[in-house]
């Protein structure tokens, strides 16, 4: 926990993010621009801005085709009966191995920037992308931070 908070370097904040973030808080990293992931370049975080408005950390870790893209990946993972509505894995399964473009505010051209930026063509890859994962994880994190504060623990 020591390192969540400022005292050293997380191996977290090391390992997937630019040396120039590396003494940041999680919590300044949230807000931090998408291009602080390492792998995410100036250029493509002009694109991302652009074409999806995802400017931060943050945003990328809530941007609404993630949450679809994983939506549709947990709900492959399971049937389920609710309120008489059956929900089968295997419909959502078959949708998630669709491409990107298959969301449908999603265009061929911006599924050709998301495959060019982080090499993907369908939604489960979209919903398990690295990046996308990094900046969840950094979201959860600070969340995390946030309620230990709140209840008085740090």
């Amino acid at each position: 926990m020591q390192g969540l908070v400022g005292m050293e370097k997380p191996g977290f904040i090391v390992k997937f993010y630019d040396k120039a973030y590396e003494d940041k808080t999680i919590d300044e990293l949230v807000k931090a621009p998408v291009s602080a992931i390492s792998g995410i370049s100036e250029s493509d975080a002009v694109v991302l801005k652009g074409a999806f408005r995802i400017r931060t950390v943050e945003d990328l870790a809530t941007h609404k085709y993630v949450r679809v893209a994983q939506g549709m990946k947990y709900l492959s993972e399971c049937s389920v009966q609710v309120q008489g509505m059956t929900f089968e894995s295997k419909s959502y399964q078959n949708l998630a191995k669709k491409p990107i473009s298959a969301i449908s505010e999603v265009s061929d051209n911006d599924a050709a920037l998301l495959k060019r930026i982080f090499g993907i063509d369908s939604i489960e890859e979209l919903a398990g992308n690295k990046y996308v994962l990094i900046a969840q994880t950094t979201l959860a994190m600070a969340s995390m931070l946030q309620f230990l504060r709140a209840a008085g623990i740090l």
